[in-house]
Parts: C-alpha cells; structure tokens; sequence
C-alpha cells in the first residue's frame, strides 16, 4: 500500500510538472511539432494550430501541404487539436492542399489568407458543416454544398471574379464581410433559411443592382441605389453596413417587422432627410446613422432601449432630439458633432451615457433635459455648448458640485432652470448665484436648507417658491434679486393683497429667515411670512422698497436690526403673534409709523404697551378692512371661475382677471 502511494504521489507531482511546463508554452511560445505550430492548452489538453510568430502571419511560405493531425504530443502528454487559429496559415500562397480533422471545432478569422493556390476550404465534421474561405480569389462562380451551416467571416472576401453564388437551405448563418469587394457579383438569393448574417456581408458588391434580403434580415442596399426605399414587410433586423455610403438613398420606410438597425446600416447616407423608425425597434446600433448630414428629423419611439456609440455621430442638420422613456443607454459620442442641434432631452430612465455622448462642437445647444448625472463628467470633457445654455430641467437624481460647475458655465445665459426632481437637500454656498439672465428657478422638493449666498445676484428672477421641506433660509440666499414680486413658502402664496384676515395653516417646516436674505427684493409687493417662522435676520427685507402689505405669523419671536429698512411703501402690516416679537432700534428704519398695524384682538393693549410698537397705529384683527375672500369653491361647470367676496361686493375670479355677475372685467 506504502509503495503505490509514493508511486501515485510520484506520477502527480510527475503530471503537475509537465502541466507548468505546458502552461509555460502556452503562455509565451509557440511549440513545434512536426511541420507546424502549435500554442497547447495544459488545462484542457488542447491545441491550437498557429502561425510560428505570435500574432504575424504563417512564414514558412513554402508550405505546400499541411495535414492536421487530429492529435499532438509533447512531453509525453497528448492534446486534441481542436482549432485553427487566426491568420494560422495567412500569406502560404504555395499552399496547395490541407486535412483538417473531424476534431478541429474552430477555425480563425483569416486563417487562410492570401493562400491563393487553395480552393474554397470546407471542413465536414459529422453533420455540422461550415464554410471557411475562399482563398482563391479567381473563382468565378461557386456552388456551396448542400449541408454546409455556416459561412464564416470574410468567407469570399475580396473575390472580385466572383460573378454568382448558390446558397443552400442548410445555412443559417453568413458571417461578417463574408462577400465583401466581390465587385463583380451581379446575384446572390439569400434563403429563409439563414437567421444571422455578420456586418457588411455584401459591402462594395457594386455590381448587384437590387437589394439583398430574406425574410429574416436586410442584408445590403448597392452603394449606387438613389431615391426612396421602402424594406419589404417581414424583415426582421436590418444588418450593419445595408445602407452604408448610399449617398443617393433620400428616405426609407422601415416596416414594423424590424426589431433592430445594425451598426453602421445607413452610414453615410447624405442625402437621407428624415427617418421615422416604428415601434418594433428595440436597438439601434453603433454608427447607425454617422454622417448623414442631410438628417434633418429623427423619431425614436418608446421601444427603444439603447442608442449604441457614434450612432448620429456628424448628423448635423439635426436640430432636436427627444429620447423615449424606453431607453437606458447611449453610447459614446453617439449625438456628438451634432452641430445643428439646438435642444435635446433624456429621460431619467437613461442610466448610462458614454463618454462625449452630445459633444456638438459649435455650441448651438440652448435648451438642455436629462437626469443628474449626465452633467457630471470630467472637467476636460465639457462640451462647449454648456457655455450658451438657456433652459436646463434636471430629471431626477443627485447634483454632485461637478455637475453644477457644469451648469454654472451657462450663468450669462441661463433663463429657466428646473431642479425640483433631483434628491438634493442642500446645496454648496453660491451654488447659482450670479445667473443674472434667470427668470424661472425651481428648487427641490425635498430641500432642507437655501445655503449662504446660493441664488445671490440673480437680478431678473421674478418669483420663488421655498418648497415646504426648506428649515432655514441663510444668509444673504436671495440677495441682490431685485426683480422678485412674488415669493412662495411652501405652497402658500403671497401674491395677493388682503389674505391677512387670519393666521393661515401652513406646511412649511420654515423656522428662520437669516439675515440679509431678500435684501434689495425691489419689486416684492407683498409678503406672507408662513407659521413657523421664530426669527427672521438682520436686513432680511432690507430695501423691499415696493412693498406694500405684510403678514408675520404667530411664531415669530425676533425680528432683526434693519429687517424691514426702506419699505417705504409699507401701508398695512399684520403681526399674528400673541406676544410682540423682539425688534431693533432700525427694524423698520423709514417706514411710516401712521401705518395701522393689525394684532389679534386681545393683544391690542400689550402692543401699545410695547416701546418699539406703539410708535405704530395698532388695531385690532377685528377692525380690519375686508378683502378678497372666497366663499364659494367654484362655479357649476368648473371652468367658470370661483366666487369672491370684496368690500361687500361679489365677483367671479377666473384666473388672475375678476369680473361682475354681469361679465363686466374690473380692472
């Protein structure tokens, strides 16, 4: 038992040797056995018949007779050969005969190469039959055996004598450039048989003089076709390179049997204008459409899942694009060079876009859609229209500070810019400030906090809502705003005078407004600070100098120095508080103290107790004049307004315009 368990170790250890030696070969050399090369795989006990340079065509170009054994052995160990490497026997042009055995499986791209003196190579194993290649590239016509399944890539590549071609029922598959430069092949019948056929199959067949198709796949359009095509109903993909460099090709109609558009399958169509691709289509492949410049319309529907790389790369008279729901991908530079485009928007569903997806180079893109993360790329990798920008909608997702470096180059430009989808909750300090040109902001719903300084500077933003999930407004968020008029907290608004009648309910997690805020709100008529509020800030809505009524809620504690400085205009101000909020010396610096201030009617006394507040006319809620109330949610019909009541009078309110019960306007 001891000595057959040394015998057994002795073997192993034997095996294990010739396995790293093995390993070794196949790593780095090429091992020859006999005539030919070989890489071995030790794992497996395989081999692979190579040319003797890695990676260089077969030298030995005196070889006129190669049999390939079914098995080699080297080191006492045998290995199945099973495969023919690529350019294995490449530039052999003595070569006029080779056995390829019933074990070899695979054979490589080119194996063959250039080996003029052989005819077509089939290789039989059993019943599977496949095509290699026609190595002879005098043949004028070749009949391929019945039982032959595949025709492998660049099978007849470059066979320019070839003038006819018979393909039997048995294939299924055609592979890549399998017929391509056969420029003197007038016919070839592509039966139903086949389900896969390689890109640019017929490439350069300039002879054909109509279109080759099955039922199953578009296959190639002759380079000198001109007008409109319509694909024959039943196709089912149209393979890469069928359209390739149609320059006369000026619409197509895609049948709703397509499923897919293969790479590159109308590059270089300039004269094609517009393209509508139906609902069947899930993909659209890399190059599909690079280089038609004449594109000026393209509609992708919902089914489309992905737009692969270079897709519309170059199509520059594209000036819109909209991308469906349906796709979660586009590859890289796929919209690239895209001059004309103006406008483009991507749904949040995108969740991977390549690098330089929408690099238009003259920088005509104003109006800008798409989920967070697009805007966050590498600094060198901004395209130049992010300078120009003037509508920017983010859909969706987590504004990093790179992202906004990103939207802060359109700052001299920028009009409307919606972020109220992404999940941020607050923002870096300054984040959009400066963007003198914005007209429209809307934060997010979600947003905790209006960060030092980060809407500063923006003169021409005319109204804002503060969504309700704001807790603090920072110092000097919104300062220098000057043509705000209207300012939202949390969905209630305080644009219209006279809803100062009683504290109203508010959502608004608002609990401090920090100084100098609003400061220069200029145009801001009227303010309605929501329950909440404990402290607004020194100089907060200083120089609110058009601001004409207020309401402080019943919260508010402390009011800062200067606060309400230079609202000059200030005729009527409600304070909700039970007790007078704390207030500076210059709280209301140049406001006039004639000014009735409107407190709950038990506090009158407390207020004209107060030192600061009595130097105004305090009143009682009770004695204040009515204004707009509604009393009636809406009219029969809906659309016909709602019921206010005013000064004892009642009109009919649709929209922003008030009428008599007779449909008198009052102005």
């Amino acid at each position: 038992m001891i000595i057959t368990m040394k015998t057994k170790l002795f073997t192993l250890l034997l095996a294990v040797a010739a396995s790293v030696e093995t390993m070794f070969a196949w790593d780095y050399e090429r091992v020859q056995i006999g005539d030919l090369y070989y890489n071995l795989d030790a794992t497996n006990q395989t081999a692979e018949v190579t040319s003797q340079i890695s990676h260089y065509p077969y030298w030995s170009t005196t070889i006129t007779t190669a049999i390939i054994p079914a098995s080699v052995t080297y080191n006492s160990v045998s290995y199945s050969v099973t495969s023919i490497g690529e350019s294995a026997f490449a530039g052999c042009d003595g070569l006029t005969s080779i056995s390829i055995p019933n074990s070899v499986t695979s054979i490589g791209y080119q194996a063959f190469s250039s080996c003029a003196g052989l005819p077509v190579i089939d290789n039989t194993r059993y019943a599977d039959t496949y095509l290699v290649e026609a190595v002879d590239k005098t043949l004028s016509t070749y009949t391929i055996k019945e039982g032959t399944k595949w025709i492998g890539d660049g099978a007849f590549s470059g066979c320019t004598g070839l003038t006819s071609i018979e393909i039997p029922n048995s294939v299924t598959s055609i592979g890549g450039i399998a017929f391509s430069g056969c420029t003197g092949l007038t016919s070839v019948t592509i039966p139903n048989s086949v389900t896969s056929i390689g890109g640019y199959a017929f490439f350069g067949c300039s002879s054909l003089t109509s279109p080759v198709f099955n039922a199953h796949m578009f296959v190639y359009m002759p380079t000198s076709y001109s007008g409109a095509y319509t694909i024959p109903n039943g196709i089912e993909s149209i393979a890469g390179g069928a359209f390739s460099s149609c320059s006369g090709l000026t619409s197509v109609t895609i049948p709703n049997s397509v499923t897919s558009i293969g790479g590159s399958a109308f590059s270089g169509c300039t004269g094609l204008t517009s393209v509508t691709i139906p609902n069947s289509v899930t993909s659209i492949g890399g190059y599909a459409f690079f280089g038609c410049s004449g594109l000026t319309s393209v509609t992708i529907p919902n089914s489309v899942t992905s737009i692969g790389g270079y897709a519309f790369y170059m199509c520059d008279g594209l000036t819109s694009i909209s991308i469906p729901n349906s796709v979660t991908s586009i590859g890289e530079r796929a919209f690239a060079g895209c001059d004309g485009l103006t406008s483009i928007s991507i749904p949040n569903s995108v969740t991977s876009i390549g690098y330089n997806a929408f690099d238009c180079y003259t920088g005509l893109m104003t109006s800008m859609e798409a989920p967070a993360g697009f805007f966050d790329v590498p600094e060198d990798s901004w395209p130049d229209y992010t300078k120009i920008l003037s509508q920017v909608t983010v859909n969706g997702g987590e504004l990093t500070e790179n992202a906004l470096l990103l939207i802060n180059r359109s700052y001299k430009t920028l009009r409307t810019l919606d972020v109220s989808s992404v999940t941020n909750t607050e923002f870096a300090d300054e984040a959009f400030k400066g963007y003198y040109n914005l007209t429209e902001l809307k934060l997010p719903a979600g947003l905790q906090k209006v960060s030092y300084m980060m809407v500063a500077g923006c003169k021409n933003l005319q109204s804002i809502d503060i969504p309700a999930s704001v807790e603090e407004i920072e110092q000097s968020a919104f300062e220098d705003c000057r043509s705000i008029k209207t300012i939202t907290f949390g969905g209630s608004s305080a644009g219209a005078p006279g809803r100062f009648n009683a504290p109203a309910a508010s959502t608004s997690l608002l609990r401090r407004i920090g100084n100098w805020a609003f400061y220069n709100a200029h145009e801001l008529q009227n303010l309605e600070i929501p329950e909440g509020v404990t402290e607004i800030g020194d100089g907060a809505f200083y120089g609110c100098t058009y601001l004409e009524e207020m309401v402080l809620p019943s919260s508010v504690q402390e009011i800062g120095d200067n606060t309400f400085a230079l609202c000059s205009k200030l005729k009527k101000i409600v304070v909700n508080a039970v007790t007078p909020p704390s207030v500076q010396a210059k709280t209301f610096y140049d406001v006039k103290r004639q000014i009735p201030v409107y407190v709950p009617d038990e506090c009158v006394d407390s207020y004209k107790d107060d030192a600061y507040w009595q130097e105004f006319d305090i009143q009682g809620r009770s004695n204040m004049p009515q204004g707009l109330e509604e009393i009636s949610s809406s009219l029969q019909g809906g659309d016909r307004g709602r019921l206010i009541l005013h000064n004892g009078q009642i009109y009919i309110l649709r929209g922003e315009k008030a009428y008599t019960l007779t449909g008198q306007e009052v102005k």
